[in-house]
């Protein structure tokens, strides 16, 4: 049976897995032995094991024990059609082995360039293309000189391998370069190299639109596969923290010029097969290349998905490179029409801490165009760090449709209670709610509200004896909230605190869904005052949940009054 092996199937590189299988092929693993790339972390070591026990039946993983005679010899007796690296710490013994085997691949002395981003930006500058001014140090009093050198307002620091952000500073005076640089030299990359042994990238900053530009590549000839546009919002001198990844699905201008350049930066650092990831940032001068991995881009999309949007999933796509020269033909010279729209949200915790409850699981549910979510570091660890970068996300979200707009909309739901009420989604260290002794004041009721729906901690006596009576009032206690209620023509919220925030917030998405199109939501001061997100965070629940927020009316309770538009 004909093979293809995958060094470091991790992350988007385990989708080759079931491509491998569903081209009648067997795939073959081996995760490089740990001396081979330095010492991993322990999460990277983890994260790993995870990988290996997801691993198909058919698949045959392949020990490594460092000795590379060794390998070679117990893939000996398979028929190995290619060998393709399934993340970044695969790159540099793909190549080899691809030598080795006499099989496509991209030649092992260039390996370093598609790794040490110092190297990168060094093999542009030889060829003549726009490179970014840099150097590697090793010491503090050596970034303190380049600066020096290099006579420019801000500089960036970051490891010289890995991936993420992690590591990564801006500095603006010789002052924060030299303190990031001792911090930093200290510490560990991504994958666990100690920073000190293997040194810091130092480069002059520069300014634009930073771009995603993925491709594939057959025998030196180039394939852009998709093309992405980042947003990232600037934590002071510790970096950028990841907001959104969009798709994007139509070029404009100076689109042409960059995926120009592009091409350029695959000659000049010797790509030859196989997939890239390309961060590219579009200044006034034109596009600049940040860094680049011959490997697939992370994040594990759905493959559904990206086929749904490209037509295509870059795993599939790659082994056409190596396989298939009339598809890999054929797919370059169609059209660039990406279906669709696709966000990718990435949470930002303004402020670390333990988490208490989860109201943005309910948010999630209100969103027309969510199609997956990843949440699990913020649910194993009930903590959130402070996001300063891709590793310290607490999550995120994939917002996809054939409508722009609507997939705009549902960003903007999140993005605006992340910035306003970051505890309307994750709540971070609750204090505690004083709520006044039950029942609680609500509005009077009166016949124009019509079929009235009131949610409680407790049962109620309804109407309240010092309420106008209203024949049509309906008391319900949470665990009488279902899917099946008939419409109500006005709500009223009187959950305290009793339940979590998440719960509460659980319930009123509920309650607001049984209410008909048209119909009012009323919350009492006596409900949202001693709330911990408040009455503006509540608000901001409201309105992602279809809800209309209305002027209050004169000489009424003090309430929130909203009317529900769209189920």
């Amino acid at each position: 049976m004909k093979a293809i092996l995958i060094v470091e199937a991790f992350s988007t590189g385990m989708f080759y897995l079931q491509d491998i299988l569903d081209r009648g092929f067997l795939p073959l693993v081996i995760y490089p032995r740990q001396s081979a790339c330095g010492a991993l972390s322990e999460e990277y070591e983890r994260s790993r094991a995870a990988c290996q026990k997801k691993l198909p039946p058919q698949a045959v993983l392949i020990p490594d024990d460092g000795d590379f005679s060794h390998l070679l010899q117990a893939l000996s007796s398979y028929d190995i059609l290619c060998v393709v690296a399934g993340s970044e710490l695969g790159v540099t013994l793909a190549d080899r082995l691809a030598e080795a085997l006499e099989l496509p691949g991209n030649p092992p002395q260039a390996s370093a360039l598609h790794l040490n981003k110092d190297l990168m930006q060094q093999a542009l500058c030889q060829k003549g293309l726009k490179s970014i001014r840099g150097r590697l140090i090793h010491t503090p009093k050596e970034a303190l000189a380049f600066w020096d050198e290099l006579a420019t307002g801000q500089v960036v620091l970051k490891p010289v391998s890995g991936a993420g952000t992690m590591g990564l500073h801006f500095c603006a005076s010789p002052e924060e370069t030299v303190k990031a640089a001792a911090q930093e030299l200290e510490g560990v990359d991504l994958f666990g190299k100690p920073n000190r042994e293997y040194g810091l990238i130092m480069q002059e900053r520069i300014i634009g639109t930073e771009y995603i530009v993925n491709t594939v590549s057959r025998n030196g000839i180039h394939r852009v596969t998709d093309i992405w546009v980042y947003d990232k919002v600037a934590r002071g001198s510790q970096g950028n923290a990841y907001n959104y990844a969009r798709i994007l699905n139509r070029l404009e201008g100076g689109h042409g010029e960059l995926v120009e350049y592009a091409y350029k930066v695959l000659d000049a650092l010797s790509i030859r097969y196989g997939p890239t990831h390309g961060e590219y940032m579009m200044t006034d001068q034109g596009p600049v290349l940040i860094e680049l991995g011959a490997r697939p881009m992370g994040g594990s999309f759905p493959k559904d998905l990206l086929d749904q949007l490209l037509g295509h999933h870059l795993t599939d796509v790659s082994l056409d490179s190596y396989l298939d020269g009339e598809a890999f033909e054929n797919a370059r010279m169609t059209p660039y029409r990406p279906k669709g729209f696709l966000i990718n949200k990435f949470f930002i915790t303004p402020r670390g801490g333990s988490v208490d409850s989860f109201p943005v699981l309910t948010v999630l549910r209100s969103l027309k165009t969510m199609v997956s979510a990843n949440l699990s570091q913020a649910f194993t660890s009930q903590q959130l760090p402070t996001t300063v970068d891709l590793e310290t996300a607490p999550g995120n979200i994939l917002l996809y449709s054939q409508d722009e707009s609507q997939v705009w909309k549902d960003y903007r739901i999140l993005r605006t209670i992340e910035e306003e009420c970051f505890s309307a989604l994750f709540q971070i260290d609750a204090p505690s709610e004083a709520y006044p002794p039950f029942p609680p004041q609500i509005p009077a009721l009166d016949g124009s509200m019509g079929k009235i729906r009131i949610l409680a901690d407790k049962k109620l006596s309804c109407p309240p004896s010092a309420q106008e009576p209203c024949q049509e009032a309906e008391c319900l206690a949470p665990d009488e909230m279902r899917e099946n209620l008939p419409f109500a023509d006005t709500a009223i919220f009187l959950m305290q605190a009793q339940y979590s925030l998440e719960e509460r917030v659980s319930l009123l998405f509920s309650l607001i869904r049984s209410v008909k199109p048209g119909g009012r939501i009323l919350i009492p001061e006596s409900i949202y005052g001693p709330m911990s997100i408040g009455r503006k965070g509540l608000e901001r629940l409201l309105a992602a949940f279809g809800v209309i927020l209305e002027i209050p009316l004169y000489q009424k309770s003090p309430c929130i009054l909203g009317t529900v538009s769209d189920k």
